[in-house]
């Protein structure tokens, strides 16, 4: 049986706020039509695609998920990471 879902595109800018959210717990939640609500994890590797100034992609079932991080400095995204109780040893590649 083929699955016929088309994937969709989730844009999302990463703000100063949603950012330090993001670092501070790790996830963030996408609701699939196919799986229902879901926290999607990032990796080290996944936060150093999105300081890295491009448009990082992660797959889910239904959708690309695209994140862009608003230029708020690499001052500001060295304190935020940090501070991260996850990925605060990024802080140093900066």
């Amino acid at each position: 049986m083929e699955n016929n879902i088309e994937k969709k595109e989730v844009r999302t800018l990463l703000t100063e706020s949603s950012f330090s959210n993001l670092c501070k717990i790790g996830s963030v939640t996408h609701n699939s039509i196919i799986s229902g609500k879901m926290a999607i994890n990032f990796t080290n590797a996944d936060i150093r695609g999105i300081i890295s100034g491009r448009v990082f992609e992660k797959e889910v079932d239904d959708a690309t998920l695209k994140f862009l991080l608003q230029d708020i400095g690499v001052d500001m995204i060295r304190e935020i990471l940090r501070r991260s109780p996850l990925y605060s040893e990024i802080s140093y590649e900066l």
